[in-house]
């Protein structure tokens, strides 16, 4: 399998935005980790093909970003999606590398709020001794 070079397309007359293109860094660290892999194998005679993808699609896998924090978690589900559309994964792998992904994400809308802080409060007797003085 080999890669070719991504581009990107938009609709005519859309505005492009630093977000609109969250994923394709990631995406090139782990096309570039593949094609390391599957060439320094390659250059081995005895390998063959199969080993050389099976070894650019490992290395492809580990340069996935990790699930924490939501860029992270955005770059690893655009990672996923183009692995399975290239074949780098199959579709059944990725349903539950997307699961995964889905469960991160929402860990982070479902954290719990930090607690407001109190102003401190007077004693209840304040009041009291206030008004008989």
């Amino acid at each position: 399998m080999a890669f070719t070079i991504i581009t990107s397309i938009t609709a005519a007359g859309a505005s492009r935005t630093s977000s609109d293109d969250s994923g394709k860094e990631a995406i090139d660290i782990c096309t570039s980790a593949w094609s390391c892999a599957h060439d320094e194998l390659a250059e081995d005679e005895d390998s063959t093909e199969y080993e050389c993808e099976k070894a650019g699609n490992q290395a492809y896998l580990k340069a996935a970003p990790s699930l924490s924090g939501y860029k992270n978690i955005c770059d690893f589900i655009a990672c996923i999606n183009y692995a399975s559309m290239t074949d780098v994964v199959t579709h059944n792998e990725a349903a539950h590398f997307l699961a995964n992904a889905r469960i991160a994400l929402s860990t982070i809308y479902h954290r719990p709020k930090p607690a407001r802080k109190r102003k401190p409060s007077r004693p209840k007797n304040s009041r009291a001794k206030r008004k008989n003085n």
